[in-house]
């Protein structure tokens, strides 16, 4: 088996034993579809958006316009296209900030004037499109959210509670705070349903599917985040270990040939195959030499 081939079916493993993906439809809300870009779209900008799309979107989304996108579920599509055409700016923008399922979030990876580049290049395939008119985006609010994590077992749900912090230094529940949660997996984090809203008692509640797994005990890694794409507020994430999960006695990667740190876990197809060309190269040599050797001999003689 190839070694590309290996870690792919490594990658789909741990997400179809991993949390189930959403069908849901992704809700953008409707002030974040209202946001326009604070600068105005040049040449420049998109050629600087193409370089950044090369390296972070082409190999889900393929080339723009060449309908030539990955092979996954949902579909990526072709963002040249009117379905993602017809979205606005601060849809598009939500969406490569937050992510969802198979699609990462690039609000840690792509800075804020390179994902709004990546908007500009895309537009760049739409002569209809014209730029509504940039618009400075809101300035932090110094508002201070900490989240906390616990696990209720009546309801058996994830419950999220949200604190802001006052002026004075003293807490308040905060309500209509988006919160996220995900699930550690060998690649990365899988996001854990749809996001939620805090209550008036800053809370959000999150289910969890019955077949989540765990390690050998059922235990998994949680992390809670506040959904903040604008980067508005200060925000403190949860991170808790809950006995939710179904027991599962699964080594890391590291600790089988699956994946190798040291040569004694490296795969045995690759141990063979190294050691197979060593074999003939160290063949072909010999043989060279021993032919050089006999063109000499036969010289000599003659």
């Amino acid at each position: 088996m190839g070694f590309k081939k290996q870690v792919f079916l490594l990658l789909l493993l741990s997400v179809v034993t991993g949390t189930r993906v959403s069908a849901q439809t992704w809700v953008v809300p409707d002030d974040q579809k209202a946001v326009v870009a604070p600068m105005k779209f040049t040449p420049d900008m998109q050629k600087q958006g193409e370089q950044v799309y090369l390296k972070n979107c082409q190999s889900c989304h393929g080339l723009p316009g060449k309908d030539n996108w990955a092979k996954l579920t949902p579909p990526p599509g072709d963002l040249a296209k009117e379905k993602a055409q017809k979205q606005t700016d601060g849809e598009i923008f939500y969406r490569i900030t937050t992510g969802k399922i198979p699609m990462p979030e690039f609000r840690n990876i792509i800075p804020e004037d390179d994902r709004w580049a990546v908007i500009a290049f895309l537009r760049s395939f739409n002569p209809k499109y014209v730029q509504p008119a940039p618009k400075a985006l809101a300035a932090f609010t110094g508002r201070s959210v900490t989240l906390e994590m616990q696990y209720s077992d009546p309801m058996k749900k994830i419950v999220v509670t949200a604190h802001e912090k006052l002026k004075d230094n003293s807490n308040v529940p905060a309500a209509g705070i988006e919160v996220l949660l995900s699930v550690k997996r060998y690649f990365g984090s899988l996001q854990v349903g749809e996001m939620r809203t805090t209550n008036a008692r800053g809370e959000a509640t999150f289910e969890f599917p019955a077949d989540l797994p765990g390690n050998n005990t059922g235990n998994v890694d949680l992390t809670a985040r506040v959904n903040d794409p604008k980067s508005q507020m200060k925000t403190t994430p949860a991170t808790g270990t809950f006995a939710i999960g179904v027991p599962t006695d699964r080594p890391g990667l590291t600790e089988t040939r699956a994946w190798w740190s040291t040569r004694g876990n490296a795969p045995i197809w690759l141990l063979l195959t190294y050691t197979l060309s060593v074999i003939i190269v160290w063949g072909i040599i010999i043989y060279i030499v021993s032919s050089i050797l006999k063109i000499k001999k036969l010289s000599t003689h003659g």
